[in-house]
């Protein structure tokens, strides 16, 4: 059987995706600062120039790759309150995926703490750091609006200001994860979202 030939939109979305696969990669080799646009498109098996057609700048590449990973982690959040339409089987699914992602994305989140502080020196950067976590902020309200309209009315914090409080748990306990290891307390997230939904139980 004949394989499809690809229209020049797809060639293109296929190039770009395995210059962004080359750059996880190249970055979790090298790191960050490490990793050149030469690099990374040596990797990839194309040029430089191959590499600017689709990207402007490393920063960009990185950026890219940071938005993969904050879509994946909303997908994954529809996907698990599609599956469950439980917020308590909600809650453990989630304890247990944030600790399956502190577990296996140790590189990605070194390479975010090294992105970080060079995004807190560059302010075009981390503008557009902010504008992802608005984005993924905005989407997670809509997720906690859809899933728990009748919890809302005894929380104390409005669907957006529980959206960066998850967020901001998750994202803490990561970090505190690779410092203390197991001796982070287990199911913290869950419990954390259950006294900030049930302030008065």
């Amino acid at each position: 059987m004949l394989k499809r030939r690809l229209t020049q939109k797809e060639r293109k979305q296929e190039t770009r995706q395995m210059l962004l696969d080359s750059a996880a990669e190249t970055f979790a080799l090298l790191g960050f600062h490490g990793a050149s646009v030469d690099k990374i498109a040596e990797f990839a098996g194309f040029t430089k120039g191959a590499v600017y057609a689709h990207f402007n700048s490393k920063e960009e590449l990185f950026l890219a790759l940071l938005e993969q990973q904050i879509q994946s982690h909303i997908n994954y959040i529809h996907e698990v309150w599609g599956e469950q339409q439980s917020f308590d089987r909600f809650i453990e699914n989630m304890n247990d995926y944030l600790r399956s992602v502190s577990q296996k994305n140790h590189t990605w989140s070194i390479l975010s703490m090294e992105f970080l502080l060079y995004a807190m020196r560059d302010e075009s950067v981390r503008e557009k750091w902010a504008d992802l976590l608005i984005e993924s902020v905005g989407k997670m309200t809509k997720i906690i609006k859809k899933m728990s309209p009748e919890e809302s009315h005894e929380a104390t914090l409005s669907a957006e200001e529980l959206a960066w409080t998850i967020l901001s748990i998750e994202n803490g306990m990561a970090i505190f994860y690779y410092i203390t290891g197991e001796r982070t307390p287990q199911n913290l997230l869950g419990k954390a979202i259950e006294n900030l939904l049930h302030p008065h139980q």
